[in-house]
């Protein structure tokens, strides 16, 4: 079984597969920084008796969640923050299904990979309307992990 000689153009196209392979792997392994905070123009706007007393309204469209517990309210961005997959909710609060983070139903880390919380996102309640925002219209601004949830 004699093998040819190797060319320059097996060599390139062998290059060329392990970076595209490396180039694979390190999306896999690196936070996708840039899938949070989804630009929205508007706030999304739920009535309040559709979030459930000491639970939670999952938006998935939306890519948030609303809490509700006792008279305190907080709004959270389901991107893990970890790799930027969207957790799904369970009885204790909230999952990973890439990589097996846990959180809260308040957002905050029980089981890693993921380093921080769930970034909370601004929340009004009004007249009945509970309005979340994913930034500051007035000046563009998102709001931070530790922006705190309001007492309605």
């Amino acid at each position: 079984m004699a093998e040819g000689a190797r060319t320059r153009r097996d060599a390139l196209k062998a290059i060329g597969l392990c970076l595209a392979a490396g180039a694979g792997v390190w999306r896999f392994l690196t936070p996708r920084w840039g899938s949070r905070g989804r630009p929205v123009t508007s706030p999304i706007s739920v009535a309040a008796e559709e979030v459930p007393q000491d639970g939670a309204l999952v938006l998935p469209e939306s890519g948030i969640a609303i809490v509700r517990q006792g008279t305190a309210w907080l709004a959270l961005d389901l991107a893990c923050t970890h790799l930027g997959c969207t957790v799904s909710a369970n009885e204790s609060g909230f999952a990973c299904p890439c990589h097996g983070s846990r959180f809260s139903s308040t957002g905050e880390v029980m089981a890693g990979p993921a380093p921080n919380p769930l970034r909370r996102l601004k929340v009004e309640v009004e007249r009945g309307t509970v309005r979340v925002f994913r930034c500051d219209d007035r000046r563009g601004e998102r709001p931070g992990t530790a922006a705190e949830g309001i007492r309605g």
